[in-house]
């Protein structure tokens, strides 16, 4: 790819969606390197759609480098034109930041979830499911599964990639918003915490509660209310305690799971010896 100069105006950095935030302090201690060096490497672009009103060009990598030019006030900047469609550029621009260390598990977790749904766009006869007698069995050396692609890029195993995938899956949109840029996104306990809540509004409510508190999510977790003993089966009353006190073991856990069918208490309220 050539480099050449172009506009700042020219270019949109599509900064709101990009998988690494841009870092103010870290673009300042740039704006330093450009004026005392002038800029070592050129940010890399791909072309806008050519529709009228859209920009020229669209930034693929180099959202610090954009930045800090816009900060020393530039008009210009060197940027090399690649001919990337809008997937291979996200999917590039994944790939960049994973391979980063500072990533936490929040955005690590959402870069290979995004990185799965373009690399099967891009590649669908890697999809499950696919066959020796579907369209794509004419495929000329078609390219590896997802996972084994994405573990041997990160050098991790295939049962980490799935495994931060899954972990995304299970939080709302919401709630990764609310957690980017926290401590809580890159403590992975908490987020798996946070996952199995599957109410989609106690989810947010309860990840918004703890980040106002300044507490974890599992820090406000209510401790289950523990189902008597049998002796305390008489605070019922007379009538209903010789009722179940009259019952065998079998029939008490079919009482239990009515109770937890109507919704009357929860399968984790259940602490009593033998009756869970």
């Amino acid at each position: 790819m050539n480099v050449k100069r172009i506009k700042l105006a020219d270019i949109d950095p599509r900064i709101e969606g990009r998988i690494r935030p841009i870092n103010e302090g870290y673009a300042e201690i740039l704006v330093g390197s450009f004026k005392e060096r002038g800029q070592d490497t050129a940010i890399e672009v791909r072309h806008g759609s050519g529709e009228e009103g859209a920009p020229k060009y669209i930034l693929v990598a180099g959202g610090h480098r954009f930045r800090a030019a816009e900060l020393a006030e530039w008009t210009d900047i060197n940027a090399s034109i690649s001919k990337l469609n809008a997937d291979e550029a996200r999917l590039k621009e994944i790939d960049e930041n994973l391979l980063r260390q500072e990533l936490d598990v929040l955005s690590r977790a959402r870069s290979l979830y995004e990185r799965k749904e373009l690399y099967l766009k891009l590649h669908p006869e890697t999809r499950d499911g696919v066959n020796r007698h579907s369209r794509f069995a004419t495929v000329a050396n078609p390219a590896p599964r997802f996972a084994v692609d994405a573990a041997d890029r990160m050098g991790v195993s295939e049962r980490t990639i799935h495994g931060y995938i899954s972990l995304y899956r299970a939080l709302q949109p919401e709630t990764v918003k609310a957690l980017q840029g926290t401590t809580l996104a890159d403590d992975r306990a908490e987020l798996l915490y946070i996952g199995k809540i599957e109410s989609p509004i106690e989810q947010v409510s309860i990840v918004k509660k703890a980040l106002e508190a300044e507490k974890k999510p599992s820090e406000l977790a209510v401790a289950p209310t523990p189902i008597p003993t049998e002796a305390m089966w008489i605070k019922l009353g007379k009538k209903e305690a010789a009722r179940v006190l009259r019952l065998d073991m079998s029939a008490r856990r079919v009482l239990l799971d009515e109770l937890v069918k109507a919704k009357v208490i929860t399968r984790d309220q259940i602490v009593m010896e033998g009756a869970a």
